[in-house]
C-alpha cells in the first residue's frame, strides 16, 4: 500500500496528521480503494513537515468525528474516494 501524509497545525506544538493508504498505482478508475485515519501529535514546533512523521510513535488516533472537524476540505476530497479506517 502507498502511504501519504498530510498535516495541519492546530498549535505551534500540536499537529493533526492524516494518513491515507492506497493501493500501488493510485486511482483504479473513478475511485481509490484506500483508507484514512488521523492522529493528534505533540511536537517541538521546529519543523512540522519532519515532525509529522512521528505520528506512529507519538500520535494518538482521533475518532472520525474529531478528524473530520479539524480539516473539512481535505475530508470532503477524501470522502469521494477513500474510506475511514476505524
Amino acid at each position: 500500500m502507498k502511504e501519504e501524509i498530510f498535516h495541519r497545525a492546530i498549535h505551534r506544538q500540536v499537529l493533526i496528521v492524516y494518513v491515507v493508504t492506497t493501493p500501488p498505482g493510485g486511482r483504479d478508475g473513478a475511485s481509490w480503494s484506500g483508507r484514512w485515519a488521523a492522529y493528534c501529535v505533540p511536537v517541538a514546533g521546529n519543523s512540522h513537515t519532519k515532525e509529522a512523521e512521528t505520528w506512529r510513535t507519538a500520535g494518538a488516533k482521533l475518532g472520525e468525528a474529531e478528524a473530520r472537524a479539524f480539516w473539512p476540505a481535505l475530508i470532503a476530497d477524501l470522502d469521494e474516494r477513500i474510506y475511514w479506517n476505524p
